[in-house]
């Protein structure tokens, strides 16, 4: 069996680099059983009923392809890309997870998560909640998509300026903190992104692993027969 996870591209626009890197290697992605994507692949996301952004028209299809060739698709939701939709469970046949998931595959109880709530402040919690709130998702759908697109942008651009560059900080810790909980030690694997910073450890029987991002490392979890390695896309 072979299975690919990969997070955080942050994609905005399909003539960016890391945009074009992804379109081409999921093209490359041959007999590929699974593919795990574990959150924030878009810069923004809101599923809407009958309409996509047309920006992610390009990378959309990519996926549509590969499902279609009989790949499953599992979306961990992050920060930047909740709420799907209906889209990705409808027309992509995605498994969509909304928190963090343990799931057997190919013989290996393997936990996702997108990695925010790892360590979370209080603060963040709660804007975690809003965001995901009835009355957010319902004052969206009121507002024009143009307009609620402009919006998420606008945020993110002013977020990243304010606070600087994405972390790059090594999660372990909170990675072996987040196995030792007894809901989670049956895992073989435990994954997340969220971070931009690949690493990996063993802990208690389990392995753990930080993906990394795909806008500065192109970096990768590949898992085949059993076995897992992180890896970097050239190109």
């Amino acid at each position: 069996m072979h299975a690919i996870f990969l997070a955080d591209a942050h994609l905005r626009h399909p003539r960016d680099k890391n945009y074009q890197l992804l379109l081409d290697f999921l093209k490359q992605q041959k007999d590929l059983d699974a593919l795990f994507l574990l959150g924030d692949i878009f810069e923004f996301w809101l599923g809407y009923r009958h309409l996509v952004f047309s920006a992610y028209v390009p990378i959309l299809e990519a996926l549509r392809r590969l499902s279609e060739t009989g790949t499953q698709l599992y979306y961990v939701e992050g920060n930047h890309d909740f709420n799907l939709g209906p889209y990705f469970s409808n027309t992509l046949n995605c498994r969509v997870i909304t928190e963090q998931q343990l799931l057997s595959w190919d013989g290996l109880n393997i936990l996702l998560c997108h990695g925010d709530l790892l360590n979370p402040s209080p603060a963040y919690r709660r804007l975690r909640r809003f965001w995901r709130s009835r009355p957010s998702k319902l004052l969206a759908r009121l507002v024009h998509p143009d307009l609620v697109w402009k919006f998420a942008f606008w945020l993110s651009n002013k977020s990243a300026k304010n606070n600087g560059p994405s972390p790059h900080q090594d999660p372990t810790p909170y990675l072996i903190s987040f196995s030792d909980r007894a809901e989670n030690q049956k895992a073989d694997l435990i994954l997340c992104g969220h971070y931009h910073y690949p690493t990996q450890a063993d802990h208690r029987g389990s392995k753990l692993i930080a993906l990394g991002d795909w806008i500065e490392q192109f970096s990768y979890a590949e898992l085949k027969d059993g076995e897992i390695e992180l890896k970097n896309y050239t190109g």
